[in-house]
Parts: C-alpha cells; structure tokens; sequence
C-alpha cells in the first residue's frame, strides 16, 4: 500500500506538483493529424492546462493557452486565419508562437494597439506516427523518440481516441501486471463464449521485469500443458523481449502502442496506435502523418452506461474506472502478482526526484543520430516487419469468424466499435475481397 501523501505524488499532474512537473518533460500525443486537417481547430485539455491546438495551411501547428487575454473568450471558437489563430470575439489574431500580432480595432486608434502586451502561453509541437505532440516543460526540449514500429511497412495502421474518467496512473500501472491477461482477457473471453463450461487458459506461475532504456520487459512463465486451443498468454523471458511499459505511460506490445494521457486529475485520454499485421504479399509502407485514420471508440453500450466489454481494450477500461476515478492506494492488499506495480510507483518516486534535482528523467532522448527507429526489445518481430504468409493469415480470419471473438487479441480492433469506413480501408488493404467474411465492420 501507498500513503496518501505518496498516492497524491502520482497521480496530481498539474503545474507545479511533483508528478507534473515530471511529466512536463516527456512529449505527449494530443490529437490525429488526420483530423486537424480536417477541422483545423481543436480544444485540447492536457496536464490540466486548456489549450488550443491549431493547423496552419503550411501544414505546421500551433498550441496556445485556450483564452484569449482580451477578455478571456474560448479561442477554440474562432478560426484559422493565414498562420494566426483568430479570436472570434474581436478578431484579436495570435500567432504560433504566442504573440498577438493584430488588435483590428486597436490599431485603428490613435495608440496603434499594445500588441506586446497581449501575448499568449505557447508550446511546441511536432508530428509522428499520426499524430499530434506537444511539449509542455522547459527548455531545451528532449527529441520525440522515434520508435522503430512507426516505421513498419506491413501492417495497416489506425488510432483509436476514448476519454476515461479516471486517473491515468491507474490506466498505466496495467502495463506492469502481466497476470491480468489470464483473468480479464483469456478467461473473461473463456466465461462469456461458454458460461457453463469455460475453458479456462493456462496460469502464469512466474513473472519478472527488466527495465531498459525507454521502460520494462514484462517476463512470464504459464503452465502449457493440456493448454486449451485459442489466444492466451505464453511464457517469455524477459531476455526474450516481451510486453513493453514505456516511459512515461505507453504500453508497447507490437500490434499497438498505446498512450494513457493525462487530461488532468480525473480523466484520461487513451490513445491506441494499432497496427494490423497483413499478408507478406502486400506492404503499406509507412502512411504520413495526416493520412492515418482515426476513430472515436465507444466507452459504454449504446443507450446505457454499462461499459463495453466484448474486446480487450474495454475490457481493460473497465477495470481502471471500477478502481474509482482516482484508486486509493492506501487499501490495497498487494500479492505476488503485484511485484511489477511496486517496481513502476519506486521507481516514479524516483524520476520526480531526479528532476526536481534538475536531471532529465528516464527515457529522455537527445542524442539525434540515437533517436533513429529506436529499437524495443519487442517478440517475434519479424511477423510486424515481414507479414504474415496469406494462407496464415486467411485460416486466422476464419477462426475468427466461427468463433465471434472479433477483435479479441488486436487482430481485427483491439476495441469495439470500429467504423465500417475504416474497416472497409482495412479489408482494401489486406487485399479481402469477400467483405463478408469479416461480418460487420461495427462489431470489431
């Protein structure tokens, strides 16, 4: 268990406290390309700060605070305007960088205006892998780290957005607890295919952890024998490469990446860079930024607030708002399954250390010709890099279809609720010409 004091250190993500100002020197994904390129502008919450984030037609992108110092109206109702973001109150024109650069209706007085008095909060931002970063700490920034799955060329690549109304540590700690895939994935799946008689998959018997560079190799050993047929964990070395928890809250484990954004205290934006391996036949290659699709994922059952749990990422989503909006660590009853969860909150307590003694915190990366397709030490990669062979890859699609389990283990969508735009995109691109074959593009 945690006291109250340590609990608050890691989950408070605002300006000045411990784990914000940690967290102020890691880059954050904040939205699809795709999608500011299609509306241009777009209200961000992040770290608890209200910014703006908008698209200038060169491409580029500018993040300010959200009000402008006028009086102080929502910029996130104005528009675009050549390179400055244009309050619709008053016509007030900041650019990128923070500076209010027109007053229209100052300027026509006899004072001219007071442009330098009339600034903004900016930040930096960048694109990778579909997406929007920003950079919210002091400078010099650290390079974005440029991981080598965001170069693979045999996949079909998508994101996936669902804000959680809970904490985002609890969201994260998910990636050091390696058991829970036994229980909430393999057999929770085993349950709800047959309530009467579930086949229930093998137990871990082991776990460990090797921290790296960037994050940790989850290891685990699970009893094989007399292993029902279907998707379930199996034993790794951490030697071997494994389920990866990266700095500072992405889950890496090849067909996604997922990031557990903090909003703020209270909510987290769970971001899912998923890749779909597709037959050795047929390469992508790496999409632009502005043409990866996005979507919306579906939190609760349509016209309930029973959140969904037909596929593996809702179903880790509602076990981390079952721990409450933020967990209270100090009633916990910890066990052998939780060795991973005491190593990730030590060695948090320890980043916010090394910061606040002015020190870049793990995973920090500077080095540019360090920050080329950065390696992970990521299983059976080969599958990601070459593809699958097709008549693997049919016999899985089939397997699939007799079973129901659409989307279960990330081959179709790790959540429900996949637009029949982009599965329609999906089956193009793996070279599917009996659409049916997959059923409805809404069920996975």
């Amino acid at each position: 268990m945690l006291s109250p004091e340590k609990n608050r250190m890691l989950t408070q993500v605002g300006a000045g406290t411990p784990m914000g100002e940690l967290l102020r020197r890691y880059w954050h994904p904040i939205a699809p390309a795709m999608e500011l390129r299609e509306r241009r502008v777009k209200p961000i919450r992040l770290l608890g700060e209200d910014l703006v984030l908008f698209r200038k037609p060169s491409g580029g992108h500018g993040l300010l605070s959200r009000h402008c110092p006028h009086r102080l109206t929502d910029l996130s109702l104005g528009w675009v305007d050549g390179d400055l973001m244009r309050c619709a109150y008053h016509g007030w024109g900041f650019d990128s960088d923070g500076r209010c650069v027109e007053q229209p209706f100052e300027e026509a007085g006899p004072a001219g205006g007071f442009h330098d008095k009339a600034g903004v909060k900016s930040y930096p931002t960048a694109t990778l892998a579909g997406l929007v970063w920003a950079y919210l700490g002091p400078g010099p920034a650290p390079l974005l780290p440029d991981f080598e799955t965001f170069s693979w060329e045999h996949g079909f690549v998508e994101l996936i957005l669902t804000e959680l109304p809970c904490n985002w540590f609890q969201c994260h700690e998910n990636g050091m607890d390696p058991v829970h895939f036994e229980w909430l994935h393999s057999n929770g799946n085993a349950v709800r295919l047959n309530p009467e008689a579930p086949l229930y998959a093998p137990r871990h018997t082991e776990i460990d952890f090797l921290e790296f560079e960037h994050g940790f190799v989850n290891g685990r050993e699970v009893e094989t024998e007399n292993a029902p047929e279907g998707p379930f964990a199996r034993s790794s070395s951490t030697a071997e490469g494994g389920i990866l928890c990266l700095w500072p809250y992405t889950l890496a484990s090849g067909n996604t990446v997922e990031f557990r954004v903090p909003v703020d205290d209270h909510r987290t934006l769970n971001i899912t860079w998923q890749y779909s391996v597709l037959p050795d036949d047929v390469r992508t290659g790496v999409p632009e930024s502005e043409e990866v699709p996005y979507w919306y994922g579906p939190l609760t059952e349509p016209g309930s607030d029973r959140i969904i749990t037909s596929h593996t990422g809702n179903q880790d989503f509602a076990v981390w708002i079952g721990q409450g909006t933020v967990t209270d660590r100090s009633a916990e009853r910890l066990g052998r399954s939780d060795k991973g969860i005491t190593l990730l909150r030590r060695r948090y307590l320890e980043a916010i250390e090394q910061v606040a003694r002015g020190e870049d915190p793990p995973g920090t990366v500077r080095d540019p010709a360090a920050n080329v397709r950065i390696p992970l030490p990521l299983p059976r990669k080969f599958i990601y890099t070459e593809g699958v062979p097709r008549v693997v890859f049919e016999e899985k699609l089939a397997a699939r279809k007799k079973s129901g389990l659409y989307g279960i283990g990330g081959f179709l969508a790790v959540q429900a609720g996949r637009p029949d735009h982009i599965q329609t995109m999906y089956e193009k691109a793996a070279g599917i010409t009996d659409g049916s074959a997959l059923g409805s593009g809404g069920a996975g």
